[in-house]
């Protein structure tokens, strides 16, 4: 069994073809329908398509007669892929056990809850004073440079709880794939009585050294407690959006946040609704993409969509993977994706973490804290996750504050930046430190041998 706490999706190319009805294809916008025609393809939707690039990505079904082969030969046909539904792997014990051990430590170490002010809102002193933000040293680089993070930050994930107050000032609407509909909330998840349950609740899921255990689910929340909240009538994987967006706002408190929902609450998703988000993102004006999730095998349709939002100069921040292997998972193995791993807070790779073989960046180019880190959860509440999918976001909020300080600046110089780093063998440039990331707008880095290039 592959090691949870994030989304793993497997796109099961394998399987034989005639047991897939849908497929992405990529073709030019005005030979979709006498493609269609040659090969008995039936049009579904448009996921993207632009005239003047002379591609556009559709959604279409295909009988359990259609060769494959015949579709991708055809010379108008840029990219033909089955639609395959992606799912979540079961927890692993072993890794469940070391992880349970370490929460007892992590808890202990942590000062006890007071509400604090944050930008407007009030907000557990755990969320601002916990072991990740002292090992980024988030306090240190935002008293030294008052960078607080802007532009937009576009999270694709399950989605957001909208009316959480640390989040709801810098939300905006943005979009659900999964009901292809405006706005992005994860409640719509649940039944309303368990919403209504989960936001009138006034105990905070994270209270003092103490965190409840959600459900039985895989959502990378660990804890001390037998017990879970709502008698564990929650989807395995919600609240997984609105943590990972309430990372990106810790460390970029400012930065507006673009939640696009393109996950279900039980961590369901396809490759048309991730296509579709990243394409979104892109033309709805963020500057940088966050994405926890992986696929296990390369997609040419979702490397068309990563190329073309960094075409946009738009910089793509995606999760390793919590498979403790060294083999590429997409989209963080693409070319110059910030592909983010793991690390504890004694600063050695998590042992679940994706890794990168000798001298090389395929999977990760960059690192951060990804245990028992403490972040917002639905209905005003506070959770502790434990993956890479909590990595991932710290480093999209580490790159809106370089652009903050530098709206101008260019990939390679960010990445520079960025690998001022601590060193973590088989992590790539190393464990973010943002003091020495932001010490000067230059991006000032330097060839630390811990890639082989930049990529």
């Amino acid at each position: 069994m592959r090691t949870p706490y994030f989304f793993i999706f497997a796109l099961l190319l394998s399987l034989p073809l005639a047991a897939q009805t849908q497929y992405l294809l990529t073709t030019d916008p005005g030979a979709v329908q006498s493609v269609c025609k040659s090969h008995g393809l039936a049009y579904v939707s448009t996921a993207w398509s632009d005239s003047s690039l002379n591609y556009g990505v559709y959604l279409v079904t295909a009988a359990s007669s259609t060769s494959p082969s015949s579709v991708i030969s055809d010379s108008r046909v840029r990219g033909f892929e089955p639609n395959v539904a992606t799912g979540v792997t079961e927890l692993s014990g072993t890794t469940a056990a070391n992880l349970a051990q370490s929460t007892e430590s992590i808890l202990d170490g942590l000062p006890s809850r007071t509400l604090v002010n944050f930008f407007g809102a009030s907000v557990p002193s755990n969320y601002l004073q916990q072991p990740a933000t002292t090992i980024v040293r988030l306090a240190d680089a935002r008293s030294a440079t008052s960078l607080t993070g802007s532009g937009t930050v576009a999270v694709i994930d399950t989605g957001v709880d909208p009316r959480h107050p640390a989040l709801s000032g810098v939300l905006l609407p943005g979009f659900d794939f999964t009901r292809n509909q405006s706005g992005a909330s994860e409640l719509a998840d649940v039944s309303p009585s368990i919403a209504a349950s989960l936001s009138q609740s006034t105990e905070s899921i994270l209270d003092s050294n103490k965190v409840d255990q959600l459900n039985s689910s895989t959502l990378a929340i660990l804890s001390q407690s037998t017990e879970s909240i709502l008698d564990g009538h929650l989807p395995r994987e919600f609240g997984h959006g609105t943590m990972t967006a309430g990372l990106v706002h810790l460390v970029a408190p400012t930065a507006k946040i673009l939640p696009l929902k393109a996950f279900r609450g039980d961590g369901t998703s396809d490759l048309n609704g991730i296509v579709r988000a990243i394409y979104y993102a892109a033309d709805h004006g963020a500057n940088v993409i966050s994405m926890s999730f992986e696929i296990q095998q390369s997609s040419p349709a979702l490397q068309d969509a990563v190329s073309y939002a960094q075409a946009k100069g738009i910089f793509l921040v995606a999760a390793a993977g919590n498979d403790n292997f060294s083999t590429a998972v997409f989209p963080a193995s693409f070319p110059d994706v910030f592909g983010t791993g793991a690390t504890s807070n004694a600063d050695a790779r998590s042992t679940f973490s994706n890794f990168n073989p000798v001298a090389n960046c395929t999977n990760v180019m960059f690192a951060a804290p990804g245990e028992g880190v403490i972040t917002t959860y639905p209905g005003n509440h506070y959770a502790a996750g434990w993956g890479t999918s909590f990595s991932a976001p710290m480093v999209a909020g580490a790159a809106t504050l370089l652009l903050q300080q530098d709206p101008g600046i260019k990939l390679e110089d960010m990445i520079k930046a960025l690998w001022k780093a601590v060193k973590i063998p088989d992590m790539g440039h190393g464990r973010i430190d943002l003091v020495q990331a932001l010490s000067s707008g230059d991006g000032n880095g330097g060839d630390d041998g811990g890639c082989a290039g930049t990529r």
